[in-house]
This record gives structure tokens, sequence and C-alpha cells, in this order.
């Protein structure tokens, strides 16, 4: 599928024009949204951990 040549003023349209950018962009998304989620359980399960410790 061709895509239309982007010609304005929007930086992220500029930036996801080009194929090798758009597929950095999307990499570094994709590890930082798996980063993000590695978070949240870790602290979810530091949760439930310090409240088992401190109120069973």
């Amino acid at each position: 599928m061709k895509r239309k040549k982007y010609y304005g003023k929007d930086p992220i349209k500029k930036l996801l024009n080009d194929p090798e950018k758009r597929e950095k962009i999307f990499k570094f998304l994709f590890i930082l949204n798996i980063w993000v989620w590695l978070m949240v359980f870790l602290g979810a399960v530091i949760f439930i951990i310090l409240m088992i410790k401190y109120y069973w």
C-alpha cells in the first residue's frame, strides 16, 4: 500500500512519514510500554508482600 507524501506542519505526521524513523519510534514505544507494565506488576507484587508481612 503506497502512502501519500505528507506536506504540512505537523511534526508527528512528518516523522511517521519516514518508514525508518517510524520503525524506531514504534520500537521505542513498545519497549517503554513493556517497561511500564513490568513496573506496575512489580509494584503490585511488592505491595502485596508488604501487606502480608505487616497485616497478617
